[in-house]
Formats: C-alpha cells, sequence, structure tokens
C-alpha cells in the first residue's frame, strides 16, 4: 500500500471516530438534559434525530468503505439489499433533520410580516416534525419497493459492463433510483438555502431599522441572525461536498484515473456527516459548554494520573 492510501486511511479513520463521538456526545447530553428536566425542546429534539441519522450514515459509510478497501484492485462493488435500505434511509433522513433545523432557525428568528411566514411561525413545531416525519415515511416507502429485491451488480472495470445476478434490473433501472435519491435531497436543498437567504434578507431588513432607529449596531437578534446564518452555510457547503463526492465515487468506473477518484472522494463523504455535527456543537450554547466542562474533567484526570504516575516512578 502506498505512503498516500495510508494517509487517506488514517483520515477517515480520523474522521469516522470524530463522527462518532460528535453525534454520541449529541445524543448523550441532551438525553441528560431531558432525563433531568422531562422536557425536550423543539431544537433538542431536531438535533437528537440529527445525531442519530448521522450515526447511521457513518454505519453505512463504513460498510461501504469496507467494500471499497477491499476491491480498490478492480473496484468490484457489490451492494446488498440491506446496505441499499439502510443507506437510503439515513441518507434522507440525516439531509431533512439538517433542513429541519435550518427552517427552525429561519422561523424563530428571522421576522417578516407575511401572513404565510406568521401562520409557520405560530406552528413552527408542527412544521419541524413534519419536515422530520414525513420524509421519513417516503424513505420507508422507497425501502418497501426495493425489500421484495435482493440485488448485486458488479461494476467491470475491464469492459464496463454490469451484471446482475439474482435481480432482473439493468442499468437504466439503477440509474432511476439514483435519480429519486438525488431528486428527494435536492427538495431539503433547496428549503434549506430559501432558509439561508431568507436569513440574510431578515438581517439586513433588521440592520437597516436599527441604523433608522440609530441604536447599536449589534445586539442578540443580530449576533442570533449571523450564528444561524454561519450553521446554515456550513450545512449548505458540506452537503454539497457529500453529493459531488458521493457521485464521484459511484460513477468512478467511468473516469479514467478510478482508485484516485474513490481515494479523493470518500474523505469528502465522510467530512459530512462528522465535521457538521461538530460544527453544532461549537454554535450550540448548551453542547458547547458541556463540551467544555467535558474537556476540562478529562484534562484534570489525566493530570492526576500523570503525577500519580511520576510520583510512583
Amino acid at each position: 500500500m502506498l505512503n498516500g492510501e495510508k494517509i487517506i486511511m488514517v483520515l477517515v479513520a480520523g474522521e469516522f471516530l470524530l463522527g462518532f463521538l460528535g453525534n454520541g456526545f449529541m445524543v448523550l447530553v441532551n438525553g441528560i438534559d431531558w432525563i433531568k428536566s422531562k422536557k425536550f425542546a423543539t431544537v433538542d429534539l431536531i438535533l437528537v434525530h440529527l445525531a442519530i441519522s448521522r450515526i447511521g450514515l457513518l454505519c453505512t459509510l463504513i460498510s461501504i468503505s469496507s467494500q471499497l478497501i477491499c476491491c480498490l484492485a478492480e473496484f468490484l462493488v457489490n451492494k446488498s439489499q440491506a446496505v441499499d435500505i439502510f443507506w437510503i434511509l439515513t441518507h434522507l433522513s440525516s439531509i431533512w433533520s439538517g433542513t429541519s433545523l435550518s427552517v427552525f432557525y429561519f422561523l424563530k428568528i428571522a421576522n417578516f410580516s407575511h401572513p404565510l411566514f406568521l401562520w409557520l411561525k405560530w406552528r413552527i413545531n408542527q412544521v419541524v416534525h413534519m419536515l422530520q416525519v414525513g420524509p421519513f415515511l417516503i424513505a420507508l416507502f422507497i425501502n418497501l419497493l426495493l425489500f421484495t429485491k435482493t440485488y448485486n451488480f458488479t461494476f467491470n472495470i475491464e469492459n464496463n459492463t454490469k451484471a446482475f445476478p439474482g435481480l432482473q434490473m439493468n442499468g437504466s433501472q439503477y440509474i432511476t433510483l439514483q435519480v429519486i435519491v438525488n431528486f428527494l435531497s435536492l427538495l431539503p436543498f433547496t428549503l434549506s438555502l430559501f432558509s439561508f437567504f431568507s436569513l440574510i434578507l431578515s438581517l439586513w431588513r433588521h440592520t437597516l431599522q436599527m441604523k433608522l432607529n440609530a441604536t447599536e449596531s449589534k445586539d442578540s437578534s443580530t449576533e442570533a441572525h449571523v450564528r444561524a446564518m454561519k450553521a446554515t452555510f456550513c450545512f449548505l457547503f458540506l452537503f454539497i461536498l457529500f453529493n459531488l463526492s458521493s457521485s464521484i465515487a459511484q460513477w468512478s468506473h467511468i473516469i479514467p484515473n478510478k482508485k484516485l477518484a474513490v481515494m479523493f472522494g470518500f474523505p469528502l463523504m465522510v467530512l459530512y456527516p462528522s465535521g457538521h455535527s461538530l460544527i453544532l456543537i461549537l454554535y450550540n450554547s448548551k453542547l458547547r459548554q458541556a463540551a467544555l466542562k467535558m474537556w476540562w474533567q478529562v484534562r484534570c484526570f489525566l493530570r492526576v494520573n500523570c503525577n500519580r504516575l511520576s510520583f510512583s516512578y
């Protein structure tokens, strides 16, 4: 194995580790808070749902990566029924959870007088729950269509032919399936993009109003707008990287340097479920404080044990 491949494997392993730790931390903190207070805020529910879906997505990516690593020489990909079902379920759940968070920021922070916006703002909990449950049911429906069919397909690099043993599925049917999944991914991206630009417009109007009233240049509303815009922008940016790298990995059999395409695309895919969760921890005050508290406890624990070891010697 070349040094470059080893570096990429170490990088991907680090991304997986950070992803599991970050998403698990989000579930743990919100779960403990729910046990103590017996209350679950809407944003906490979104974060827990997002973290669980990201953990599932990471598990699916591990399964796919093991196939890619074992078969990179020929790029032989055996897709099983379980991997396909879990991929669609976790992929769509992860995207719609991130979109629900973007829409929540938009409805909670933005300030517009349009009747439709006010109607949605008054029903923010119902809107968020619908954005999470509805797409999840759609993903289950798609999986039910796949459940009756078990298929494997092989990309043969030498002659670029596809074989589908165990299922009469041709290339056009597989492409149709990918188009459906990509379309279902495009809709939440559009909603998140709309929420992002709406927050920009709301901040611009708020800043203009403050200038007219000769008030301070920064207040709590301005800071909330900026934090929400940064979080939404990070989600959109990582989402674009994820889809581009996913497309590169899926269709690398038609790229001249197939091995390089896969080795370059896969770390970017893992960056989406891992990096976005860490960004959310930084932008959420409760999660950030819990992370700092845990960090100081770990430092104190390590310092005490290091001192004990030094005295023992």
